[in-house]
């Protein structure tokens, strides 16, 4: 087990447990437009539970073998707290090598999940954060540059590229995104988009398009939340085409 990561697991969980129980379930969610505090808290249970689901049969369950509201009589951030301690001891049962089905069709190991997990609630604590009245800097949640780096290597190395696989047409022809960071803790990254899909590549020429910014700025706008202080240079629909792949 990487306790460290799990150690960050925790801290992130509190938060969203924190938020949960003090803001009120009517709240909307501006980086979620269209859901409420309850909504998001309700998804964040569903998918732990389905995580938990996966690493304990290998298997991914037919989606109405799956709760997806809590119990009656109980509030939402009560059962996402429940699902969250089911899920942890499910990982704390098992060897980071042992199999578990993901649906990007790789990797398909426990230690997946606890990457994907620490990300899964990084993102989502923002937007929770996002319904209070006086939202907070990412730091102050938990989210530092060393995680904010490694979110954005997930982002562009696993997740997206699944993803981009059945979005619709992007970009033809091909182009060139590069992310730059202002900081000392991430790399930079070179992504290539076009019909196929995304996939990191070197570096070849001059980028269609530049993303600069600390960490933490570059992993939020790889997933689309607001985020203040990036310079962004060249081609806009190389920008939008990126953006445009569903999160």
């Amino acid at each position: 087990m990487n306790a460290d990561r799990l150690q960050t697991i925790d801290g992130l969980m509190a938060n969203i447990e924190r938020l949960a129980r003090e803001l009120p379930g009517s709240n909307p969610i501006p980086t979620c437009p269209g859901w409420t505090v309850d909504d998001l808290v309700n998804h964040l249970a569903i998918v732990l539970s389905r995580m938990q689901v996966r690493i304990e049969t290998n298997a991914d369950p037919e989606p109405n073998t799956m709760p997806s509201e809590p119990p009656i009589g109980m509030p939402t951030y009560e059962w996402l707290a429940r699902t969250y301690r089911d899920l942890k001891e499910t990982l704390l049962a098992h060897d980071m090598d042992d199999p578990a089905w993901n649906w990007t069709g790789e990797n398909q190991r426990v230690s997946w999940y606890l990457r994907r997990l620490a990300h899964e609630l990084a993102i989502h604590l923002v937007d929770l954060d996002a319904a209070s009245p006086t939202p907070s800097r990412p730091e102050a949640l938990g989210i530092d540059p060393l995680l904010a780096a490694d979110g954005l290597d997930e982002l562009i190395t696993v997740f997206l590229p699944s993803r981009a696989r059945s979005a619709p047409q992007l970009v033809d022809p091909p182009r060139l995104l590069s992310f730059i960071p202002t900081d000392e803790v991430g790399r930079p990254w070179s992504i290539e988009l076009d019909q196929q899909g995304l996939r990191a590549v070197d570096p070849v020429g001059s980028p269609d398009a530049t993303v600069k910014g600390t960490s933490i700025e570059l992993y939020l706008f790889g997933w689309n939340r607001p985020t203040t202080g990036l310079s962004i240079t060249g081609d806009t629909a190389t920008v939008q085409a990126f953006s445009a792949i569903p999160r």
